[in-house]
């Protein structure tokens, strides 16, 4: 599975020191990042945000052509941020998996049949895939370093 992913659920990752666990969740896919989420990386002044652009797993990639014209489209008629219209746009050329935690780009890419991983289906996919011990560690991580309540975190852990 291809995931493209948006800032927020990067830097909720890169937080608690797990980028690398984001690998885990697309089995030999790729972990895709677009140009303007690059750019909102670059722009921050947090080391661990920065940390994302030098990683090995993340391959940073450039719209082309109907993308751009795509998410022209989707700027002009949704309130979205740059990077979370480049995601959808990317998702919805290359099948790939929207990975964010921003209500208004899921609604937009769920009404566009793209698929999407917010920060709790992450999380209840990498049940599967590491321990529980692992995973209740990444979630009180999470909620601590990030400042975010993992609201079905019982069943997550269950």
């Amino acid at each position: 599975m291809t995931f493209v992913f948006d800032s927020d659920i990067l830097s909720t990752f890169a937080k608690i020191g797990k980028l690398n666990i984001l690998k885990k969740i697309s089995g030999n896919g790729e972990l895709l990042i677009p140009p303007a989420v690059i750019s909102e990386l670059k722009s921050s002044k947090s080391i661990l945000l920065q940390d994302i652009l030098h990683s090995k797993i993340f391959k940073n990639i450039s719209l082309d052509a109907q993308e751009s014209n795509f998410a022209k489209n989707v700027d002009f008629q949704r309130r979205l941020g740059k990077g979370e219209i480049e995601c959808i746009a990317v998702c919805k050329f290359r099948n790939a998996i929207l990975a964010t935690n921003d209500a208004r780009a899921i609604s937009v890419a769920e009404k566009l049949n793209i698929i999407v991983a917010d920060l709790e289906t992450i999380l209840y996919s990498l049940k599967e895939l590491i321990s529980k011990k692992q995973l209740r560690q990444i979630i009180n991580d999470i909620e601590a370093k990030d400042n975010v309540m993992i609201v079905n975190k019982k069943e997550i852990l269950s």
